[in-house]
């Protein structure tokens, strides 16, 4: 479980430095998405808006990292 959590860490890691100084817009908009006041339409947007298009894929390894990472917390007993 801890290889997961280091992937998770350098997901977060990877996306922080390839957003730079929105880095905070982006954890405000994730929040909200979480609490259901926008789409993950309207959060994918944002994110892309943030981030340079050859780095999007940073915003897709994270989610992708936190699903993994729920994942293998909700299966392991």
């Amino acid at each position: 479980m801890a290889g997961h959590a280091s992937e998770l860490e350098i997901a977060k890691k990877n996306l922080t430095d390839a957003i730079g100084d929105n880095v905070k817009h982006y954890w405000a908009n994730l929040k909200l998405w979480f609490k259901q006041k926008i789409s993950k339409e309207e959060f994918d947007v944002e994110a892309r808006r943030l981030l340079p298009q050859e780095n999007v894929h940073f915003h897709n390894d994270f989610l992708l990292a936190i699903l993994t990472r729920c994942q293998i917390i909700v299966s392991t007993p």
